[in-house]
């Protein structure tokens, strides 16, 4: 079957390598290392200037090996729940590393930052970091993912440079766009019935939202719901934040 091939194939052979890395270090520390462009860009996306840019990267290294730990089907796609634990881990850094500045490094601190270097040896060796990537690994992946998701577009009927040219240019047309999408993905009935049949379900969608920018933006609203469905961290990491369930602090 073609599913094995597309969106459905990703997925599967994503959920199986989530799988084997929850019990094997071997396998957590090959998708840390496959997804360090998705990692970096999500560590990029919450810095502050009282932060290491090195201790704000491990913290997000630790916060996806966690996301590994913990993820369930049941819990969605994988890709926008590693960018929420991501995020939210390094909102709650920050907000520690304030409070600790106010206390002086109390003892308590001193104890809870001694914790998480002791989890971090239990996620990955000590030679997996930032000095270590090989950066013609990570352009290689990158590559490897666009062709895929090109592959994927053209399944669904429309390509990169037609989806340029559909893509909304207002900031409220894209919030829209972005709505209809997480109503897509929040449905287990309507994501199943869109991936079945790579179209959108206008019709069920429109007695919601606006017929209009339904039609006028499909292709837009199918790209981000492709990009959330499928093992893309790289592009994904691209994708409005709203998009990605990430709430501003």
């Amino acid at each position: 079957m073609e599913n094995e091939s597309g969106l459905e194939g990703r997925a599967a052979q994503l959920q199986l390598q989530l799988q084997i890395a929850q019990t094997d270090k071997h396998a957590l520390n090959t998708l840390l290392r496959n997804y360090m462009p998705f990692i970096k860009k999500c560590a990029a996306s919450v810095f502050f200037k009282s932060q290491s840019k090195a201790d704000n990267l491990t913290d997000a290294m630790l916060a996806f090996a966690h996301s590994v730990q913990s993820y369930n089907p049941e819990s969605g796609a994988f890709i926008p729940y590693a960018a929420t634990v991501i995020r939210n881990r390094l909102i709650d850094n920050a907000r520690k590393e304030l409070a600790s500045q106010k206390r002086f490094f109390s003892p308590a601190v001193r104890a809870e930052v001694f914790a998480e270097e002791e989890n971090a040896d239990t996620f990955w060796e000590t030679g997996a970091s930032l000095q270590a990537y090989d950066r013609a690994e990570e352009e290689r992946n990158l590559r490897l993912e666009i062709e895929d998701i090109n592959s994927e577009f053209f399944r669904w009927g429309f390509s990169w440079e037609s989806l340029l040219k559909k893509c909304p240019k207002q900031e409220r047309s894209r919030r829209v766009c972005l709505r209809i999408a997480e109503a897509v993905r929040e449905s287990p009935e309507l994501l199943a019935d869109t991936l079945a049949s790579r179209q959108l379900p206008v019709s069920r969608l429109a007695e919601t939202f606006p017929r209009k920018a339904l039609e006028k933006y499909r292709q837009y609203i199918a790209a981000l719901i492709i990009l959330a469905q499928g093992d893309y961290p790289y592009i994904y990491s691209f994708v409005p934040q709203s998009f990605a369930g990430e709430d501003s602090i």
